[in-house]
C-alpha cells in the first residue's frame, strides 16, 4: 500500500484486532469493539476479529467435526439471522460456534433484544448491547452520559408520569449543550437501533424519534420552562406570532440536520427537516416586513433545499425537484444570493443524476452567474464543480477540464481565506474536488488516474461523512473493475455495503446495483460470490438489492 493511501476496511480490522489482543483483550472483548467500530452483529464480529472469512470458519468447523460438515453458506445464513433470508442456528450449532470462537452462547446472541425492563421488580430501563461504551471516546462528552441520556429518553415505563424525575442524571448535559458530541450520541443511537431485528422497524423507530424530537425542540425557547406543568402536551410555537428565538433555533439546527443525514441517513432525517421547515414557514409569514422577514424567508429556503436534498438521496426525484423550485423562489425573495447559487447547484446535480446533463449545464451556468454576484469563492468553486459533472456526463471533455481548472483555482482562494463561510458549505473541501476529478477521469481517462484521484479524496475526507465516503469508494471500485482487478473491486463494494448497513440511501443502492451488474461476467468467481453474500447479509432484511447477483 502506497504512502498516504487510505487503509482498507480489512486492514483496519486486522490492525485493530492485533492492537486489542496485544493489549490483553479476550476474543469476546475484541469482538465487542468490532461490533461498535464496524457496526457488526456479534456472530460476524466474533469471526471477523480473527480475520476469518466465512469459508475459513467453515474449514475450522469441518476440521473439528468432519462428520457434520458445514459450508460458508451455513455461516452466512446464521450471520444474516434474524434478518429475512437467514436461519437461526440450532442449540447444538450455537454450542459448537461458541467453542470455535472461544466465547459463550450468550455472546453470540448479544444483539437480540432484552425484555428484562418489563419485569416490575427490575430496575433496568433500556439494555444497550455490550461494546457500546468501547467506541464512545469523544474528547468532550463522557461516554456514559450519551448512553444515560438515551436510556432516560427511551426507558420510561408505561404509565410513568411525564413530570417524574429522570432516573438518569442528565443535568450535566443540560448545562453545556455545546459540549454534547454529535458523533458520540449518534453512535449510541445506531447501536441501540441495531437491536431491532428488521430494517423497516429500525427506520420507523428512527423516523418517529426524529419527528418527536424536532417538535419538542422547535418550541419558542421562552415557553420551554413552563412545559413541565402541561404533561402530555407537546410545545408548539404560536403560528401567528414572530419569535426571534424560534427562528434562531431553526437556524442553529440546520448544521445538525445535515450531519444527521450524513450519519443516520436521509429517511431518518427527513421528518425532522420537514418539521423545522414548517416552523420556519410560520415564522416567515408572521415576521414583520424588512430584515426580519428576509432572514425568516432565507431560513425557510435553506430548510426547503435540505428537505429536497434528502428526498433526492432517497430516490424521490419528483419531490426533490418541487422542493428545490420552492427553495430557489424563496431564496430569491429573500435576496440571498449565495443561497440562490447553492440551490441552483443542487438542481444541476439532480438533473445530471437523472440523465439530463444539458439541463444540468443550464443550472450550472445560472449558478456561476449568481456566484459572481455573491462574492463567495466557495460559491464560484461549487458552481464550477457541478458544471464539471454535467459536462462530463454530456461527453464534453475539453470544457469539463476547463471547468475543473476553474474549480481548483476558486477552491484554493476559498481555502486560503480567513473569513466566515456559510454553514451549507461544510461538506465542500479539497477532497470534494478530487472526488469530482475521479468522476471526470472515469469518463475520459484511465483507471490509474481514477485510483490516484480517489486516493487523494479518501485521504482528505471527513471519515464521519459516510455518504461522501461511500461514493468515493464506489468510484474506486469501478476503476478496479475496469482493470479487471475483480477481487479489489468486490472488496471495495463490500466495504460500502458494510459502511452503510444502517444508513444507506437509494442513490448509494443504485450505484451498488449498477456496479454489481457490471461484474456479471465474473459471477462464478469466489470474489463475486463473497460480494453477493455480503449484499444478502447486510441488505436483504430490508428488501434492498434483491436483484443483485440474479
Amino acid at each position: 500500500m502506497g504512502e498516504g493511501r487510505p487503509e482498507s476496511l480489512r486492514r483496519q480490522q486486522a490492525r485493530l484486532s492485533a492492537e486489542l489482543r496485544a493489549g490483553g483483550k479476550t476474543w469476546v472483548e475484541a469482538a465487542e469493539a468490532f461490533q461498535t467500530r464496524f457496526r457488526l452483529n456479534p456472530r460476524v464480529a466474533l469471526r471477523s476479529v480473527r480475520g476469518w472469512s466465512q469459508a475459513h470458519a467453515a474449514e475450522e468447523w469441518n476440521r473439528r467435526w468432519p462428520n457434520e460438515p458445514k459450508t460458508f453458506k451455513s455461516f452466512s445464513y446464521w450471520e444474516i439471522w434474524p434478518g429475512r433470508g437467514g436461519y437461526s442456528p440450532s442449540q447444538d450449532n450455537l454450542v459448537r460456534l461458541a467453542e470455535i470462537y472461544e466465547c459463550s452462547v450468550a455472546d453470540l446472541l448479544a444483539d437480540l433484544p432484552s425484555f428484562r425492563h418489563l419485569d416490575s421488580a427490575s430496575g433496568a430501563t433500556l439494555v444497550v448491547p455490550r461494546g457500546t461504551a468501547i467506541a464512545l471516546e469523544g474528547e468532550i462528552m463522557v461516554r456514559s452520559e450519551a448512553e444515560s441520556l438515551l436510556r432516560d429518553l427511551l426507558g420510561r415505563r408505561p404509565g410513568a408520569e411525564a413530570t417524574a424525575p429522570p432516573p438518569a442524571d442528565v443535568t450535566s448535559l443540560c448545562r453545556l449543550p455545546g459540549e454534547v458530541d454529535f458523533g458520540d450520541l449518534a453512535q449510541v443511537i445506531v447501536k441501540w437501533i441495531q437491536q431491532l431485528p428488521h430494517s423497516k422497524a429500525r427506520r420507523d423507530m428512527l423516523g418517529k424519534l426524529t419527528t418527536a424530537l424536532a417538535v419538542a425542540a422547535s418550541a419558542p425557547l421562552a415557553e420551554l420552562a413552563g412545559t413541565a406543568g402541561r404533561a402530555g402536551t407537546a410545545p408548539v410555537p404560536d403560528s401567528g406570532r414572530f419569535d426571534p428565538a424560534t427562528l434562531a433555533h431553526c437556524e442553529a439546527m440546520m448544521p445538525n440536520l445535515r450531519k444527521q443525514g450524513d450519519v443516520l441517513g436521509a429517511s431518518s432525517t427527513l421528518p425532522s427537516a420537514l418539521e423545522y421547515r414548517r416552523i420556519a414557514e410560520q415564522q416567515a409569514k408572521a415576521a414583520p416586513t424588512g430584515a426580519a422577514r428576509d432572514r425568516a424567508v432565507a431560513v425557510y429556503a435553506e430548510l426547503t433545499q435540505l428537505s429536497g436534498w434528502l428526498c433526492f438521496n432517497m430516490g424521490d426525484y419528483g419531490s426533490a425537484q418541487r422542493l428545490y423550485d420552492d427553495a430557489r423562489a424563496a431564496a430569491h425573495e429573500a435576496r440571498a444570493v449565495e443561497l440562490v447559487t447553492y440551490i441552483l447547484c443542487t438542481m444541476s446535480h439532480l438533473a445530471t443524476w437523472q440523465g439530463q446533463p444539458r439541463v444540468g449545464i443550464d443550472h450550472a451556468v445560472a449558478a456561476a452567474a449568481w456566484a459572481e454576484q455573491s462574492g463567495s469563492p466557495y460559491a464560484r468553486a461549487y458552481a464550477a464543480d457541478v458544471a464539471v459533472r454535467a459536462l462530463t456526463a454530456d461527453g464534453q471533455a475539453d470544457r469539463s477540464r476547463e471547468a475543473l481548472d476553474r474549480e481548483y483555482d476558486a477552491l484554493q482562494t476559498a481555502l486560503s481565506g480567513r473569513g466566515p463561510r456559510q454553514s451549507w458549505w461544510y461538506f465542500y473541501d479539497e477532497s470534494f474536488f478530487w472526488s469530482t476529478s475521479a468522476q471526470n477521469a472515469l469518463k475520459f481517462r484511465g483507471a490509474d488516474q481514477v485510483i490516484a484521484a480517489t486516493d487523494k479524496a479518501l485521504g482528505l475526507s471527513d471519515q464521519t461523512n459516510l455518504h461522501n465516503r461511500s461514493f468515493r469508494l464506489l468510484y474506486r471500485a469501478e476503476a478496479f473493475a475496469r482493470q479487471q482487478s475483480i477481487g479489489l473491486a468486490c472488496q471495495t463494494i463490500t466495504e460500502v455495503v458494510e459502511l452503510t448497513a444502517v444508513n444507506s440511501t437509494r442513490r448509494i443502492e443504485q450505484r451498488v446495483q449498477q456496479l454489481r451488474r457490471g461484474l456479471d461476467p465474473w459471477r462464478r468467481t469466489r470474489a463475486v460470490k463473497e460480494l453477493d453474500q455480503a449484499i444478502r447479509a447486510y441488505r436483504i432484511s430490508s428488501g434492498q438489492l434483491a436483484e443483485a447477483g440474479a
